[in-house]
């Protein structure tokens, strides 16, 4: 009537007996605990499935003709931890924009981040952190400019933009944005 043990065996992934085992918590109700030997990752593996299968004392002093349960199939999904910043795809962006005109967007910045789940794999937002420069940047990473520029006033403007992601963590490095503004041709006479 005890149940004296458990046995794992390999699932479709194979990855069962290997990284899992079961262990007996109490033998009267057959309450048992199944645990990881190794530690999991997300970004390795999101899932493990496996059988289990228990086996109870058997007859007899030496416990011998132990009857087995039938098995059952155990599903692991292992929950992801915030441990990658994003990165962004390139550390330098550039764009030419001409002068005296607003722009929905000049040049579009991108970050990517290495954990497995949505909630900390998506970048929610992007922020400007140089400060006082005429430029916005939404969520998506694109950066427009705030008021027309003029060429004679500024001929380039160099900023920085960071990243965050759904779990608050910030970008690794931070990326540089270079926009030289093109002056814009005008007609007129030149000498007297």
């Amino acid at each position: 009537g005890e149940i004296c043990g458990f046995r794992v065996h390999n699932g479709p992934s194979g990855s069962g007996t290997v990284q899992f085992e079961a262990v007996v918590l109490d033998r009267s109700t057959g309450e048992g605990l199944v645990r990881s030997k190794e530690p999991l990752d997300c970004e390795t593996q999101r899932e493990h499935s496996f059988t289990i299968q228990a086996y109870d004392c058997g007859e007899g002093p030496d416990g011998a003709n132990s009857k087995k349960s039938h098995k059952a199939t155990v599903h692991v999904r292992v929950n992801d931890v915030n441990e990658f910043s994003p990165v962004f795809v390139e550390r330098r962006y550039e764009a030419s924009v001409p002068e005296g005109r607003l722009f929905d967007r000049i040049v579009r910045v991108e970050a990517l981040d290495a954990d497995c789940s949505p909630q900390y794999s998506q970048i929610c937002f992007y922020d400007i952190i140089t400060p006082n420069v005429p430029f916005a940047v939404d969520n998506d990473g694109n950066i427009k400019n705030t008021e027309p520029l003029d060429s004679k006033h500024q001929r380039v403007h160099t900023f920085w933009v960071t990243a965050f992601d759904c779990g608050k963590n910030r970008a690794a490095a931070d990326a540089q944005v270079v926009i030289t503004v093109k002056p814009s041709c005008k007609p007129g006479w030149m000498g007297r």
